[in-house]
């Protein structure tokens, strides 16, 4: 039982490593986002910017910063957090947390527009309201990996917003995608699993169990003798019922060698 729970552990764990290392994204509407080439490892610098009152930023993306900036430690707010703000006064102040990030478009009605990283429930402003920042990846191919820009940070009632115009804003996947793979992608796997399957089965069966090449050779024929003949009848049954509920199906019944129509 020990074992069982530590292989869980061990597998939660390395499941959350592979998703914070890998550092992408599927929307609803199909459009996949990577910003794996983003994420600084330990060791690296973090990504840095200012604002135009001489305030400084560090981040890091998909990942907490590596470095705790040497004013957080003055001031003993030595907390693991993605982004900070270093003001010109020396104060510092946290703005988000890993566990409160969220994905989202920039803009909703275009989504090849560009991508942002959301991080909230960061350090809270004197009124009570906890900081968050916006990562803003706006797509521009042209600008390379690109960095954050100077005098683009902007702060309002402690909601913070990074703009950084980059090829990593570019979703490398648009429409049609189901858990990462496109619509066609999807279709063609799909078919040549069944192929394989049904090939695979027929072949093992005619030749090694002597089976006639046909539906006796088929993998598993009695089970899906009897799902078809599940499936037809679940659809007979949702008709009559669909039927029913529309007052299009009538009864009849038989009196005296007279049927008489109901409903």
């Amino acid at each position: 039982m020990v074992r069982c729970g530590l292989l869980v552990l061990l597998v939660l764990e390395a499941s959350t490593l592979v998703r914070t290392q890998t550092c992408s994204h599927t929307f609803p509407s199909g459009y996949s986002f990577d910003l794996s080439g983003l994420r600084r490892p330990p060791g690296e610098r973090d990504w840095y910017a200012d604002d135009r009152n001489g305030n400084m930023y560090y981040f890091n993306i998909c990942g907490d910063a590596n470095n705790v900036p040497e004013a957080c430690v003055s001031l003993r707010k030595s907390i693991s957090a993605p982004a900070y703000e270093v003001s010109k006064e020396g104060d510092c102040f946290w703005l988000g947390q890993m566990r409160g990030m969220e994905w989202e478009l920039i803009d909703e009605t275009e989504p090849a527009a560009g991508v942002e990283l959301y991080y909230f429930d960061g350090e809270q402003c004197p009124g009570g309201v906890a900081r968050d920042v916006r990562i803003q990846l706006f797509c521009d191919p042209e600008a390379g990996v690109g960095k954050p820009l100077d005098y683009y940070v902007l702060e309002e009632d402690c909601h913070y917003s990074i703009t950084w115009p980059s090829k990593y804003g570019c979703p490398v996947g648009t429409g049609g995608f189901i858990g990462g793979v496109s619509g066609w992608s999807f279709v063609w796997w799909f078919c040549f699993l069944v192929f394989l399957y049904v090939g695979t089965g027929c072949g093992l069966n005619v030749y090694r169990n002597g089976s006639t090449f046909g539906w006796e050779a088929m993998p598993h024929a009695e089970f899906w003798s009897e799902f078809f003949v599940l499936v037809r009848e679940g659809i007979a049954f949702s008709r009559s019922k669909v039927e029913e509920l529309l007052g299009r199906r009538k009864t009849y019944e038989r009196v005296d060698g007279v049927e008489y129509e109901w409903g």
